[in-house]
């Protein structure tokens, strides 16, 4: 599997999807498994998917808590449905890789390597396979870079 970190430009991105949100102190990853349960039994309640083959999620942190969000991609938002959010990622400037490592730590020693950083402002997101979702080795990475 190959390290190897890209710098990606995507246009903007709508998605539909169910968040979470834990503290970093006193982690509970059942509650995470429970929301992707919940998504995984629902998603065909969400229209206008991009690509039925794959989900999407986005995430963000602060000091004290983290919120993930497991989502379709779609092309637009409309009719979200009860207990999910819709909602748009704006342009930007990504690294991305798939890697057999903690891809986290791949791109940012890349960034660190080429003198560029994440953009922690806006939101990174994992692109998983409904086929194979396996973590790390079959999910793609994408963290925000400050242009």
């Amino acid at each position: 599997m190959s390290n190897q970190v890209e710098l990606i430009s995507l246009q903007e991105k709508r998605f539909v999807g169910i968040p979470v949100t834990s503290p970093f102190q006193d982690h509970q990853p059942e509650r995470i498994d429970e929301t992707r349960q919940i998504f995984l039994g629902r998603r065909h309640e969400i229209k206008a998917i991009v690509n039925p083959q794959e989900y999407v999620c986005p995430h963000f942190t602060s000091e004290v808590l983290f919120t993930y969000f497991f989502c379709m991609e779609v092309s637009e938002i409309s009719d979200v449905p009860s207990g999910m959010i819709g909602f748009t990622l704006p342009a930007h400037l990504y690294a991305q890789t798939r890697s057999d490592l903690d891809p986290y730590e791949v791109i940012h020693s890349f960034l660190r390597d080429i003198s560029m950083e994440s953009n922690s402002r806006a939101l990174a997101f994992e692109v998983y396979g409904f086929d194979n979702p396996q973590w790390p080795s079959q999910v793609d990475v994408y963290v925000p870079v400050k242009e």
